[in-house]
């Protein structure tokens, strides 16, 4: 059996957010993030839902003050994205989403996209294990990241796509015109969640192209994500009661987005590989915006959970926690890692 284990551990940039002067401090590093309100021990977990069983207990008055006859819904997401093919973390990773989704069992766990580029290792490999990995993950939605069309958009399709159990989502690629989706790709999907209709909208950002490589996404035909939302919003309010965006733009245009679109919850975002501890906010009650986002390369997984008013659909309540999947107690998936330990790579060094 061989292990790919790659060492390509460069360093990466993140970012702490400052909620009252909207800034970002960049730091860079290469250890792993670190959350304030995390104290590593075997209990953590345990120690965390417990805090978390709270949402579930929130009140049918609204901190906005809006009055519920009923009960309000709670939504609960798990998050990924950017995982850059990082195989070693991503055992853990599956095991906190497994931690996790026993204590929820009704959370939907979605990727934000890039989760197999890492050269040299996927410049020979391409997507190697990854569709396979993701597969026994479970998950229940993934975007495309800008890496996932990096060998044209046929692979796209047959590669990736095509041998995904989860529902695939980018809204604003096209084959040959606005009406083609790419194989395997639909521009949104709606779950049915606690009584709820919740629409995920994938998005990704246009200029997929870099001076290394530069044809990438040149085979696409594209629109910018603002134009796809406005294009789509009026099917899929029709369609859902809450909407969410799982974008791979980055936050100064998941901003920009959510100040131009209105009743988009929450935006789920990737790219620029910035760990916010804090929710970003756009927009006043009720057409608020919570954007999250969780790092990169496999330090963490996110936990969003929406408290909703269920006549009007409105969000009365968001709380955001991330788990550092290096530090947190709990075991590996044995099954993931055995995937990934039986598959055999192309050395890129010995070609």
């Amino acid at each position: 059996m061989n292990s790919i284990n790659p060492s390509f551990t460069s360093n990466y940039t993140s970012y702490t957010i400052n909620q009252s002067s909207s800034q970002r401090t960049e730091q860079t590093s290469t250890s792993s993030v670190s959350s304030d309100s995390f104290t590593p021990s075997s209990k953590s977990l345990d120690d965390d839902f417990a805090k978390a069983d709270q949402l579930k207990q929130a009140s049918a008055t609204s901190k906005v003050g809006e009055k519920s006859t009923s009960d309000p819904i709670t939504l609960t997401i798990i998050s990924t994205n950017d995982m850059h093919g990082q195989y070693q973390l991503m055992p853990k990773v599956a095991g906190v989403i497994d931690a996790l989704r026993e204590r929820y069992p009704d959370a939907i766990v979605v990727d934000g996209g890039d989760s197999t580029y890492n050269p040299p290792f996927s410049e020979v490999n391409e997507f190697g294990p990854i569709t396979d990995v993701l597969n026994e993950m479970k998950y229940d939605v993934i975007t495309l990241g800008n890496h996932e069309f990096q060998y044209g958009k046929e692979s796209t399709s047959k590669d990736f796509a095509l041998k995904l159990d989860a529902d695939v989502v980018s809204a604003n690629v096209h084959d040959k015109s606005l009406k083609d989706n790419l194989d395997g790709v639909k521009p949104y999907v709606v779950k049915d969640v606690n009584g709820l209709k919740v629409a995920f909208v994938g998005l990704v950002k246009p200029k997929m192209h870099t001076k290394a490589h530069p044809n990438v996404g040149k085979d696409l035909v594209k629109e910018s994500t603002i134009e796809a939302m406005q294009r789509l919003m009026p099917e899929i309010k029709k369609e859902a009661d809450v909407v969410i965006a799982l974008t791979h733009q980055g936050l100064g245009d998941d901003e920009r987005m959510a100040s131009h679109i209105k009743d988009i919850s929450l935006v789920l975002a990737a790219h620029d590989h910035v760990s916010t501890s804090k929710p970003i906010v756009v927009g006043n009650y009720p057409s608020k915006t919570y954007i999250v986002e969780n790092g990169s390369h496999c330090k963490m997984v996110g936990l969003s959970q929406l408290t909703i008013a269920p006549e009007t659909h409105k969000v009365l309540d968001f709380k955001f926690k991330q788990y550092p999947v290096e530090t947190y107690g709990v075991k590996p998936n044995q099954n993931v890692a055995k995937i990934i330990n039986d598959y055999e790579p192309v050395d890129p060094h010995h070609r």
